[in-house]
């Protein structure tokens, strides 16, 4: 019997008025107060707490199945805990809000494995999936699901940590719906989700806001930029160009979490601002950008020309490198004689005296010749810099690249 359902089950959440903290964090990420209320009441079940209070939450079978152990799967299928895929049949058996066929059925997922367990259930008035704990702030699922029991306003901190760990603090801060929509429902129906975060933020707000949707399927005050949520032709081509040009992805046209990673990785590669949003400078860098066929070419004068951030910092490794090689000034300034230190590394250890005998004419030579542990320094610093360049090339010629 697991003792964290158990203690789950007996809890008892403290529910506070909330406004101040969303205010307080509203204001702390930039963005309207409003905009966190739209989320949050689009994306709620509407209560923190049952009527017992205790802490809402709901098992998803397909989840449970995916974080088990694969040799522990066909058993939580047998004893109808677990299923491959996500389906309405799922849910059946269990209830309503706060019913207790639903901690039932939790408790028996965590006889099997707690972890997983707790993992595969959507908790709180957010509805936070327990795989999320460390999105959240946690360390642990487990640290995760007894906060959020405790109170309220726990959850509402889990929250808006999930939503700026997402990297969702500039659509917050500029109300892009369907970037908002598409981290927080997935790919399947951004339009929807998107149009009723609209609408609650415009009467939340006391205002009107047009969302209004172009045949790309983007908002029309942003079409010209793709960003995270935008979907159509026009990502598509953007995910085939990535792909020629070093950062493979699967050209389906949804704007996603992986089209995102790659946007990124070329605007760092490329010196751009990394906001993993496509406007008229990425669009100019992508255009630009060597296809396979050309990359083998590739030098890092190049590579250099381009903006890499990773040869440019390299370089300046390099300058370091050749400063100290260049000089001996300051090799007295090491100030301590080899003996001094070998005293000091030696005192009250024994084990050391070996050590100390071996290493004894090394650092008497050094003590003398100051200059040869300055130039070797520096040689070191410069093969460094020059081995990183050289990766760096490699990398652009095989297109390796890290998103």
């Amino acid at each position: 019997m697991s003792f964290i359902v158990q203690k789950l089950r007996r809890a008892r959440g403290t529910q506070t008025f909330t406004d101040p903290l969303l205010k307080q964090e509203a204001s702390r990420l930039g963005c309207q107060m409003a905009v966190l209320q739209a989320v949050l009441e689009v994306e709620s079940k509407g209560a923190p707490f049952d009527e017992e209070g205790r802490l809402i939450l709901l098992p998803e079978k397909h989840v449970f199945y995916r974080e088990l152990p694969k040799s522990e799967r066909a058993k939580a299928v047998a004893l109808g805990l677990a299923a491959k895929r996500w389906t309405k049949a799922n849910y059946k058996g269990l209830g309503g809000s706060g019913s207790e066929r639903r901690w039932d059925r939790l408790q028996k997922m965590a006889k099997l494995d707690e972890t997983a367990a707790l993992k595969a259930c959507s908790y709180g008035l957010a509805q936070i999936m327990g795989f999320n704990f460390s999105m959240c702030g946690y360390a642990s699922v487990q640290d995760f699901v007894l906060s959020l029991a405790e109170s309220s306003e726990n959850q509402i901190k889990a929250f808006v940590s999930f939503l700026e760990r997402s990297g969702l603090r500039g659509a917050l801060q500029t109300k892009d719906w369907r970037a908002i929509a598409r981290t927080y429902n997935g790919n399947g129906q951004v339009d929807y989700y998107a149009a009723l975060l609209a609408q609650a933020y415009a009467r939340l707000a006391g205002s009107s806001y047009n969302f209004k949707v172009s045949r790309s399927g983007s908002p029309a005050s942003s079409s010209a930029i793709l960003s995270l949520g935008a979907s159509g032709y026009r990502v598509k081509a953007l995910q085939e160009r990535l792909a020629s040009v070093g950062f493979p992805l699967r050209p389906d046209g949804d704007f996603g979490p992986a089209t995102r990673r790659a946007v990124v990785a070329f605007q760092v590669e490329h010196g751009l601002t990394p906001d993993g949003k496509v406007g008229e400078y990425t669009e100019a860098a992508l255009e630009q950008a060597a296809p396979l066929a050309q990359r083998q070419d590739l030098t890092i004068r190049e590579l250099r020309a381009s903006g890499s951030q990773t040869v440019k910092k390299a370089d300046g490794l390099t300058r370091i490198g050749q400063v100290l090689l260049g000089t001996s000034v300051g090799a007295g300034a090491l100030g301590e004689t080899s003996q001094g230190l070998l005293d000091q590394l030696g005192t009250g250890a024994g084990q050391l005296s070996q050590l100390r005998s071996q290493l004894a004419p090394l650092m008497e030579f050094a003590s003398a010749n100051k200059w040869v542990l300055i130039a070797a320094v520096g040689f070191g610093v410069w093969y460094l810099a020059r081995g990183v360049k050289q990766r760096r090339l490699e990398d652009a010629q095989n297109w390796r690249h890290v998103a």
